[in-house]
């Protein structure tokens, strides 16, 4: 089985587990988020948790609580990032705060959060919920560590953020909760020896995740994409193209770019030029490069499972993350 039939296998088990958990009623709290789920995703998150319980010899339905419980964190912090990003899309729909209002959307997100709780009490067993749980706790709050991060850069109009900064940010914002989902799965299995490396790798890939994010977000064909092109540079976000482009650019160029990226409102030539900058500085081959480095010294930490069968399990969803086209 390649990596893209595992994930399709997994992404039904973790959904077949992960919708009954969100109530039908009131359907004023509840019923924007079963719509908002459904939409879909990666569901990359919840399938590491699986696979890492597979590759130390545990069984996945072991793991499938706080598999689900990940996602779920994962989408409840998507729906406040929208409002903190003031993003009027997810997932090619209207974000929850632009459909119902920011007040029911951060209502929802917070109903959402309690549905976390509530669903990994109810079926982690009780010999795993408290380990389990620190896991989580430890990641929820880096995440928002990571976040908060980020929002001060926008507050205080900060450009002059360097590579080491970024990737702190991102380390938790991002990598954070993916460390933790394969931590998790090490931990499910009972493999106290795996977890600090699958920690490792989860981290590592969790990096080179969002980093091919920011790369497709500007390369990408729009058709398998299904994100509008440039995103990222219409709302400023500081990325490691954008950070190696105002750290190699002349200065004129330096100024340029800060000025296009800072600007309120940009136009699709705005857009455009920043994208046409980053690819002849070099920034987003240098990105891309920098992911595919990181998945390397990702798959280095799988020496520390005893399976083959687990480490090329694991390994062929490395190399998926940096493979992929959406």
């Amino acid at each position: 089985m390649d990596a893209g039939e595992y994930i399709k296998s997994r992404v039904e088990m973790v959904e077949k587990a992960m919708y009954p958990e969100i109530p039908e009623e009131p359907k004023e709290v509840y019923g924007m988020l079963r719509k908002f789920i459904e939409r879909g995703g990666k569901r990359i998150r919840p399938v590491l948790a699986l696979a890492s319980c597979s590759a130390c010899g545990g069984k996945e339905e072991d793991a499938l609580p706080f598999a689900v419980g990940i996602e779920l964190f994962h989408n409840f912090t998507l729906i406040h990032d929208d409002i903190e990003d003031s993003s009027p899309m997810r997932r090619g729909k209207p974000t929850i705060h632009m459909e119902y209002g920011i007040p029911i959307a951060i209502n929802s997100g917070d109903a959402l959060y309690s549905i976390v709780w509530s669903s990994i009490v109810r079926r982690a067993t009780p010999e795993k919920l408290k380990g389990g749980g620190m896991i989580m706790t430890e990641a929820f709050r880096r995440v928002a560590e990571g976040q908060g991060i980020e929002l001060n850069w926008y507050r205080e109009n900060r450009f002059d953020i360097s590579e080491r900064e970024y990737l702190e940010m991102a380390g938790g914002k991002t990598a954070a909760l993916i460390g933790a989902s394969c931590e998790l799965g090490a931990y499910c299995a009972g493999a106290e020896r795996e977890r600090a490396a699958l920690k490792d790798f989860g981290e590592k890939i969790g990096l080179a995740f969002q980093i091919k994010d920011d790369v497709l977000n500007l390369t990408a064909d729009p058709a398998k994409y299904k994100k509008k092109i440039g995103e990222d540079i219409d709302e400023g976000k500081r990325t490691l193209i954008t950070i190696h482009l105002l750290s190699n650019a002349s200065g004129g160029v330096r100024k340029k770019v800060a000025a296009l990226l800072g600007k309120k409102k940009k136009s699709q030539k705005d857009i455009e030029e920043v994208i046409a900058l980053a690819k002849e500085h070099g920034s987003i081959r240098y990105a891309s490069e920098y992911a595919e480095e990181l998945v390397e010294g990702a798959k280095s930490s799988l020496g520390a499972l005893g399976s083959a069968e687990g480490r090329q399990l694991m390994g062929s969803l490395a190399e998926y993350i940096v493979q992929r086209e959406r």
